[in-house]
C-alpha cells in the first residue's frame, strides 16, 4: 500500500514559476575517476545524456523551461540518484567522483540550498492502517502531514533561493493529495468493506483541489493528481477501466473544466503523448482528435509529433530500420543479405520459455517452405552471447541464427518490449507486418504462401 503513495518521494518535475528571467539554463558537470563516459540528468519526461570529455566535463543545456526538478546520475550506478533544481537563467555546475557518486557529489549555483534540502529532507507517508479512516479523519491527518512539511520547508531559510520555496509548497500539496485520491481503495483494503463508496465529500475536496492556475502547468505532482481526479469526477465515465477509453474520457473532462490554455494544454499533453509513446498509433482518433483541437503549443505539438513517428518507423509499408548482428563465426549481416527473399524474423532470447515453445513450430515452418523464396532469421537479443553461443552450437536451432543483443537498435526501432516477436519484410526489406503471426498460428503458413512469388 506505500506504493500508493509513490508520489511523495522526491519524484522529478517541470515546474512554471513565472520568474521573468531570460535565458536558457546550463548545468556544468565536473567528473574525476569516471566510472564511464555518460552523465544521465532526468527531468520530467526527459532523459538527456552527456558524454564526458578526456577531462571529465560535460554540459547540459535546458532551453525554455522557467524551472526544473531533476535527478542525476552517473553510469554504471544507475541506481544512485542525485536531486537537482534549477530555474531560468542558471549558471550551475556539479562535481563528483566516479568512485563515490553520492559522497562527493557538490553543487554550485544560486541555487544551492534549495539542491541542498531536496537530497536532505524526504516527504514521509502516513502508515497503510490509516487508510481504514473515515475520510474526514484521514484528510485532517494529510493535512497536518502538509503543514509540518511546509514548516519543515521554511525553517530551511530558502527565500534566497528564487523561487523555490512557493514550488516546492505546492509539490508538497499536491504529493500529499495524491494519497487523497486512493483513499477510497485503501479505505476498502483496510477495512475489507469492498463494497465502500465514498460520500460527496469526498468528491467536493477532490474537486477543491483543482486550481486552474498556469503556474502549476509542468509540477509532475499537480499533472498527476489532476488526470486522476478528471476520472474520480467524471461520473458518466468514473467505471470506465479500459486504458484507451478512459484515457480519452480524462481528456473531455479536462478539455471542458480548464479554462488556463498553459494548464490545459499542459494535462493533455500528459495523457495523450505517454500512451502514444507506449502503445502506438493504432486506432487513436479519439485522443488526436481532442489534442489536435487544444493543444497549441508548439513545443508540446513537437514532442507529441516525435512519438507518433517513432512509431511510424516501424510501420507496414516504410523500409525495415536498419539491422546489424553476427553469427556464431563472429561475420557481420545486414538485411542487404537476404535482398530477393522473403524475411520472416524471430527475435527471441535463451531465457524466453514462450520463445522456445515456438521452436518446433519453427522447424515445421521452415521445412513446409523449404525451397521457397524466403528466409527464415532468429534474432537473438540475449544480454549473455556465450549462452547464445552454446545453444547455437547445438544444432537444434533453425534457420539463420544471429546475435543482436539486448536494446539493440533494431529493437528499439520495432519497439519491441516483449518477446517472442515476429516480423515479416518483403523481397526489398519494406516491412509487410511489424507484429506478424507466430509459427503455432495457422494463419501464419496461409500468409506465407499467399505471398507473391514465394515459390
Amino acid at each position: 500500500m506505500k506504493r500508493l503513495a509513490v508520489l511523495l518521494a522526491m519524484a522529478v518535475s517541470l515546474v512554471a514559476c513565472g520568474n521573468g528571467r531570460e535565458g536558457n539554463i546550463v548545468l556544468e558537470v565536473d567528473v574525476t575517476d569516471q566510472a564511464s563516459k555518460e552523465v544521465v540528468l532526468i527531468y520530467h519526461d526527459q532523459i538527456l545524456t552527456a558524454e564526458l570529455d578526456s577531462v571529465g566535463h560535460a554540459e547540459f543545456v535546458i532551453d525554455d523551461e522557467d524551472a526544473v526538478y531533476a535527478r542525476m546520475c552517473h553510469y554504471p550506478r544507475v541506481d544512485q540518484m542525485m536531486n537537482v533544481y534549477l530555474e531560468r537563467g542558471d549558471r550551475a555546475s556539479v562535481s563528483f567522483s566516479g568512485k563515490d557518486f553520492k559522497g562527493t557529489f557538490a553543487f554550485e549555483g544560486e541555487m544551492e540550498p534549495a539542491v541542498k534540502y531536496l537530497n536532505t529532507v524526504v516527504l514521509t507517508a502516513l502508515p497503510d492502517e490509516d487508510y481504514a479512516l473515515p475520510f474526514k479523519e484521514y484528510l485532517a491527518k494529510i493535512k497536518v502531514k502538509e503543514q509540518d512539511a511546509v514548516k519543515l520547508l521554511k525553517a530551511n531559510g530558502l527565500r534566497s533561493a528564487g523561487n523555490f520555496e512557493k514550488i516546492e509548497a505546492a509539490r508538497i500539496k499536491y504529493a500529499y493529495g495524491a494519497t487523497l485520491l486512493m483513499h477510497s481503495v485503501g479505505h476498502a483494503m483496510m477495512t475489507g468493506n469492498m463494497g465502500y463508496k465514498p460520500d460527496a465529500d469526498y468528491y467536493k475536496v477532490i474537486e477543491s483541489y483543482l486550481e486552474d492556475d498556469a503556474m502549476l502547468a509542468s509540477l509532475d505532482e499537480y499533472c498527476s493528481f489532476a488526470v486522476e481526479a478528471a476520472h474520480i469526477l467524471d461520473e458518466a465515465n468514473r467505471d470506465v477501466k479500459a486504458l484507451y477509453p478512459k484515457t480519452v474520457a480524462q481528456m473531455r473532462f479536462i478539455a471542458g473544466r480548464f479554462n488556463d490554455v498553459k494548464l490545459r494544454n499542459a494535462l493533455l499533453h500528459y495523457l495523450a503523448a505517454p500512451y502514444v509513446d507506449r502503445f502506438g498509433t493504432a486506432d487513436i482518433q479519439e485522443l488526436e482528435n481532442i489534442y489536435r483541437t487544444y493543444v497549441k503549443d508548439e513545443a508540446l505539438i513537437a514532442d507529441f509529433e516525435a512519438k507518433i513517428d517513432k512509431w511510424n518507423v516501424s510501420m507496414p509499408g516504410k523500409p525495415s530500420p536498419a539491422l546489424s548482428a553476427v553469427d556464431i563465426d563472429g561475420k557481420e549481416w545486414t538485411l542487404a543479405d537476404f535482398k530477393g527473399k522473403y524475411v520472416y524474423i524471430d527475435m527471441w532470447a535463451t531465457w524466453c520459455a514462450p520463445c522456445k515453445r515456438e521452436m518446433p513450430y519453427l522447424k515445421e515452418l521452415e521445412k513446409k517452405f523449404a525451397g521457397a523464396d524466403i528466409v527464415f532469421l532468429g534474432l537473438s537479443v540475449d544480454r549473455d552471447k556465450a549462452k547464445w553461443e552454446e545453444m547455437v552450437r547445438t544444432g537444434n536451432l533453425t534457420g539463420v541464427q544471429l546475435y543482436l543483443g539486448a536494446q539493440s537498435r533494431f529493437q528499439k526501432a520495432y519497439n519491441v518490449d516483449g518477446i517472442p516477436r515476429f516480423i515479416l519484410l518483403d523481397k526489398e526489406g519494406v516491412i509487410i507486418s511489424n507484429d506478424m503471426t507466430r509459427p503455432s498460428a495457422k494463419e501464419t503458413a496461409e500468409t506465407l504462401e499467399a505471398l507473391p512469388g514465394i515459390r
